[in-house]
């Protein structure tokens, strides 16, 4: 019977012994599995961040020169809406068309780059380039031949949306 209690125990202590290795083994698989899966994620966060560092960076060169060509147009526009700056050879003509070409240049430059831009800026930016474009029109139906202001009334209220609206849809209230 003795004989029987010591094989017993030495079965249960191998066993314990066997168990006890499992599962160091078992332990040491799993944080080494999941040490490599932790770096992998690390390194997927990092990509992610300079993925989002370069957009962040291009977005920002693209709002820089949509913004100066923005403003480009609105001096432009402006100087077109000045009467007295009519008085030259051509009268407002040569002032509409160096607007028209800001107007184009700005659009184009900023439809070509909209897919970077977030939705709320490209709504803001379409609000505004229709805008741009009405008022630009308006103007450009509002002088005769000779390149002077037809309907004087009409002038002023165009040249007073151009001062007021446009400031308050670029948001610089």
């Amino acid at each position: 019977m003795d004989w029987w209690w010591q094989e017993l125990l030495r079965l249960l202590l191998s066993a314990a012994v066997v168990l006890g290795v499992l599962r160091f083994v078992g332990k040491t698989t799993i944080e080494h599995w999941l040490s490599g899966r932790l770096e992998k994620l690390r390194q997927e966060l990092r990509i992610a961040e300079a993925q989002r560092s370069r957009l962040l960076a291009r977005q920002a060169t693209i709002v820089a020169g949509v913004f100066a060509r923005l403003e480009r147009l609105h001096e432009a526009l402006r100087r077109l809406s000045a009467p007295v700056l009519h008085g030259g050879p051509g009268g407002a003509v040569p002032l509409k068309d160096a607007a028209v070409e800001r107007f184009d240049e700005f659009v184009i430059y900023y439809y070509e780059r909209a897919i970077w831009l977030d939705p709320a800026t490209c709504d803001q930016l379409n609000a505004l380039v229709e805008l741009l474009k009405k008022l630009l029109t308006q103007m450009d139906y509002n002088l005769d031949a000779s390149g002077q202001v037809k309907d004087r009334k009409q002038w002023i209220e165009t040249y007073e949306r151009l001062q007021q609206d446009v400031p308050l849809a670029r948001g610089a209230r």
